[in-house]
């Protein structure tokens, strides 16, 4: 019989040595079972579970379950135990999908047309999310991801937070995008600040180590002195390459039509382990996602059958990690 975990990340934390499993819709416990075997023979100690609700458009202000893409509640309970039993902690990490996208919309960019009505919508969301929180005991919530345009609203962020902060006792994060995380306004009502991290490491297509190496060692001070000036470490809540030529030059376009490239995508992931090992304002990563069969035809953004796996692994097991 599943029991249901309890865990909870403490300031003193070790390093969270995480990986995400993207959406997940149908996932069967026997499927289920192996990706988490997968994943905890990584050396990881955590998931991050992504769940999402759609709205029509960047304009609407409804957002709701989508039949046959969003994970229902019994679903999501029963994969969160199975986690648990594994001994693996659990992001608990609600994203908006926006159905019908003009080109530059996503979710960063919503504007609907009554921002009233809006955070309505989006505070039940979260805090349905925040009741599974809670009946599970996940050792963390994700309040928000990306939501650029709203970043400022420092007055209905801390309403939401403290509305959740009566359903869910554990820890709060939010997960800013890689290039506008300075303007967010609500960092100190979070436990744990968020962001994923599809930066360009790369000018060329065929950059070697080295290069891709530097490429996040320009990164890293920006963010060094970021974190020094909020006096808090931060966690990477998404950090992937596709393998495709140029992955590593824009790897937040997985559209891209190029060849596939199962080299750059595990150069890229040893650059990354290179550049922030050791580095203490990095308290810990979630590597974008352990979702698909993977391969060597794949050319999605997994590790998972590729050579980028096993840099994952080697960093996750070393001695000192990370």
């Amino acid at each position: 019989m599943l029991c249901l975990g309890s865990f909870a990340w403490a300031e003193s934390s070790p390093f969270v040595k995480g990986v995400a499993i993207g959406h997940h819709t149908a996932i069967k416990p026997a499927k289920l079972n192996k990706i988490l075997r997968e994943i905890k023979a990584l050396g990881a100690d955590s998931v991050s579970m992504v769940v999402a609700w759609s709205t029509p458009d960047v304009r609407s202000t409804s957002i709701s379950p989508r039949k046959d893409y969003s994970t229902s509640t019994s679903k999501l309970v029963e994969m969160i135990k199975l986690a648990h039993a594994r001994g693996l902690k659990v992001l608990l990490f609600p994203i908006i999908d926006v159905q019908k996208r003009k080109p530059l919309e996503w979710r960063g960019t919503i504007k609907p047309k009554s921002w009233d009505d809006w955070w309505k919508s989006y505070q039940r969301f979260i805090l349905h999310f925040a009741s599974i929180a809670a009946k599970t005991k996940v050792a963390m919530l994700s309040v928000g991801s990306e939501l650029v345009s709203t970043e400022e609203m420092v007055g209905r962020w801390t309403t939401l937070i403290n509305r959740v902060r009566k359903v869910y006792k554990g820890k709060l994060l939010y997960s800013a995008n890689w290039d506008h995380y300075r303007p967010v306004k609500f960092w100190k009502w979070v436990d744990q600040v968020g962001l994923t991290a599809y930066y360009s490491i790369a000018k060329t297509n065929d950059a070697s180590l080295e290069q891709m190496v530097k490429g996040w060692e320009l990164e890293r001070e920006k963010l060094r002195k970021w974190s020094k000036e909020m006096g808090r470490p931060f966690i990477f809540t998404e950090v992937g390459y596709p393998s495709l030529d140029g992955g590593a030059v824009n790897p937040w376009d997985y559209t891209q039509s190029t060849p596939l490239d199962l080299e750059e995508q595990r150069r890229a992931y040893a650059a990354f382990v290179k550049a922030w090992s050791g580095q203490s304002i990095l308290a810990g990563v979630f590597f974008w996602d352990w979702y698909g069969p993977g391969g060597e035809e794949d050319k999605n953004y997994t590790p998972r059958n590729k050579p980028a796996s096993k840099v994952i692994e080697g960093w996750f097991k070393a001695p000192k990690s990370p």
